[in-house]
């Protein structure tokens, strides 16, 4: 779903009372008489959903601005009124228990930069209208050791090929939670830069999450990897120190961990200039 309801005031009600009284009629009418023709006072779709369903819902509807944040429900002449920011696309009135009116709004899009390493398999920073919005980290005990044992290993190269069968599910779950975020691009680093074992090994974790990317049908761009851990994502200062699994800005004292401090730099790039 693109878009997301946000609960309006109702400022004057117009006819809705009208149609919730006829509805409520209906429902009792709808007992007497199984199967009969529906009352001609209510939308058709109105008396079939309240046969099938409790759950009553009318829209969309289209609504008229009428400024200051309020609106016209066009056909019934309610006056409903909103303190979310933005233009709404329509109005639904839920009709279930008592009365509700929705405006629905078009859901902002995030920006997701990942990093992929050996600690955090893969670390997700999500950015909805340029700020920080969502955080998630991915992997666990065994498969950080069977990481540690194939760079550590000088056969270990041989053993990178069945690294992509032990990282299939985590990356099912990235994508079904990327899906979620409603993403307009997802930044990655470009790990085919590095020829060394250990970027070998990451590779097969970019190259399976780019091939999901694809298949979810998720926008992708790679971004080149150098100093996206040592750049601060609070200041913008470049010479950050990493300390283990930990980044610390000697220019504004700002604390995080590394892993989330380079996704979240990508994140911020791709933001600027994808």
């Amino acid at each position: 779903m693109t878009e997301e309801l946000v609960e309006a005031k109702i400022l004057d009600y117009g006819k809705i009372k009208e149609l919730h009284k006829s509805i409520l009629f209906a429902r009792e009418y709808s007992r007497v008489v199984k199967g009969g023709p529906p009352p001609i006072d209510i939308p058709k779709e109105l008396y079939y959903q309240m046969l099938s369903t409790g759950d009553i819902k009318y829209g969309p509807l289209d609504i008229i601005p009428l400024g200051d944040k309020k609106y016209k429900i066009k056909g019934l002449n309610a006056i409903i009124s909103t303190d979310k920011e933005g233009t709404p696309l329509y109005a639904i009135i839920n009709f279930s228990d008592s009365i509700r009116v929705y405006l629905a709004y078009e859901k902002p899009k995030s920006v997701i930069g990942i990093d992929i390493g050996v600690r955090h398999v893969i670390t997700l920073v999500a950015l909805r209208n340029g700020k920080l919005w969502k955080v998630r980290f991915w992997g666990n005990e065994e498969l950080v050791e069977e990481m540690v044992k194939i760079l550590g290993d000088p056969q270990g190269i041989s053993e990178i090929k069945n690294l992509r069968l032990r990282i299939r599910r985590i990356v099912s779950d990235v994508i079904k939670f990327i899906n979620e975020l409603n993403p307009k691009i997802v930044a990655i680093e470009d790990l085919r830069v590095f020829e060394t074992k250990a970027g070998k090994a990451l590779k097969v974790i970019e190259d399976e999450l780019e091939e999901n990317l694809y298949k979810a049908g998720v926008k992708y761009k790679r971004l080149m990897p150098y100093n996206t851990s040592k750049i601060c994502s609070n200041c913008g200062f470049k010479k950050g120190e990493v300390m283990g699994p930990l980044f610390v800005c000697p220019a504004c004292g700002y604390k995080a961990d590394r892993d989330f401090n380079a996704a979240y730099n990508l994140a911020l790039q791709c933001y600027y200039t994808c």
